[in-house]
């Protein structure tokens, strides 16, 4: 076996070749021609399986950026008509308020008006009263001018005359 070895070197055939760069050569193509030849059907099956797995995450993102477009428009109506329900309920307090203020003003002029006419009646009263006290008063000190001046002018002729009268107006 070693005298083949030896005879192959010799005349052409198999052998070490001691030149670098040209066995470096050989080599390195026939490596990468044998990766060619075995590696294109793993490399092309990792690879079609990397980009099926890229496609997919690809589908699902757009899947997931449509439902968030639809989440957020969602969102977005629910925002405005949660706007559009607090401007009501605004309104409608402001509303309120307002009739509350009409109506604190339409009981303090009612209350004004029946203190007017409790003023106006407690008056009358007091006038009525005072006129009473002062017709009293003037009946009282009439009777006693009267009483102080019957007796000077009362004497017995008078009284007796008087006295006849009444008994004639009595049908006597």
């Amino acid at each position: 076996m070693a005298t083949l070895w030896f005879l192959a070197t010799e005349e052409g055939g198999f052998g070490f070749h001691f030149d670098v760069l040209e066995a470096n050569l050989i080599n390195l193509s026939i490596v990468i021609g044998i990766l060619v030849y075995f590696g294109s059907k793993f490399l092309g099956s990792t690879l079609e399986g990397r980009r099926s797995n890229i496609e997919d995450a690809i589908k699902d993102a757009e899947g997931r950026q449509s439902e968030a477009k639809a989440a957020l428009a969602e969102q977005q109506q629910k925002l405005a008509l949660a706007k559009t329900e607090a401007e009501s309920i605004l309104k409608q307090a402001q509303d309120n308020a307002e009739k509350a203020h009409q109506a604190i003003l339409d009981q303090a002029a009612a209350d004004i008006e029946r203190m007017k006419a409790s003023a106006a009646q407690d008056l009358s009263s007091q006038q009525d009263r005072v006129v009473r006290e002062l017709r009293q008063s003037v009946v009282e000190m009439a009777l006693a001018d009267v009483q102080a001046r019957l007796p000077e002018r009362l004497n017995d002729d008078i009284q007796n005359r008087l006295i006849d009268k009444s008994i004639a107006m009595l049908g006597g």
